[in-house]
């Protein structure tokens, strides 16, 4: 029984040698441990800590998906609304500038520029 178990110690050793040895480095491999991933902070409103006032409060989402200051799971990413109040702004600022011209140039149809139709109605 000992030496049946020393054997398959010295067999299995040196079968790992020649493993080990014949083993070659792959150059797409990497050599270093990969680094940690990295984090970016994605800014939201809220709608648990956000406040009552006109600019609410912005906060930072956490990695599990939830806000970092009360957990609550209701938010707006800050970039969307920031992104509908450029839209809003820019729309006044067209509407005040029609206001502001003269009137608007509205083209009119000449009276022989229309397809007649050619149904008829029935009596």
């Amino acid at each position: 029984m000992l030496t049946i178990t020393v054997a398959t110690v010295i067999a299995l050793s040196l079968a790992g040698m020649v493993l080990m040895k014949s083993r070659t480095t792959d150059p797409a491999q990497l050599d270093q441990p990969r680094p940690a991933l990295l984090m970016m902070g994605v800014q939201i409103i809220c709608g648990d800590c956000s406040g009552e006032n006109q600019h609410p409060v912005k906060t930072y989402m956490n990695r599990y998906g939830c806000c970092s200051q009360c957990g609550g799971g209701s938010y707006l990413l800050a970039s969307a609304v920031a992104a509908n109040i450029l839209v809003a702004r820019a729309m006044r600022v067209r509407e005040a500038q029609i206001a502001s011209s003269h009137g608007r140039v509205i083209p009119f149809e000449v009276p022989g520029s229309r397809t007649l139709r050619s149904e008829k109605i029935a009596v």
